[in-house]
């Protein structure tokens, strides 16, 4: 049952800069399923909540983070080894753009995906 969209307040939180395509592609895809994932599950039937968008450079590396503020990701689901196929296409895109993923259950859902701009072969 797809949420009542009045009742979600979407927060964005973006740094403005220039990314590669063969990054910025799969990042797409994994806003795109995280946010999708999070409207899908973390918002029962009347529940009003925030979804947050943020990504950032920190450190020499890019940070991307989606949030959600209701109903918490399961405790005894390991994201990393799902049959989900959205979240396995969220931690394959993640290793494409060599990142690493994190979970924190602790106020609703939040992935963290952290990575630096890969260098790619220049055509000549």
């Amino acid at each position: 049952m797809v949420p009542d969209p009045s009742l979600i307040k979407l927060n964005l939180n973006v740094e403005e800069g220039m990314l590669d395509i063969n990054t910025a592609v799969p990042l797409g895809l994994i806003v795109n399923e995280l946010v999708t994932n999070s409207m899908k599950h973390a918002f029962p039937k009347g529940k009003s909540g925030e979804i947050n968008l943020e990504f950032r450079s920190e450190d020499g590396k890019f940070v991307l983070k989606v949030s959600d503020d209701v109903v918490g990701f399961p405790k005894d689901l390991d994201f990393r080894k799902t049959i989900s196929l959205g979240l396995q296409l969220v931690n394959s895109l993640t290793g494409q753009i060599d990142g690493e993923i994190e979970l924190d259950r602790t106020n609703g859902t939040e992935f963290s995906i952290t990575f630096k701009e890969l260098k790619y072969g220049e055509l000549s």
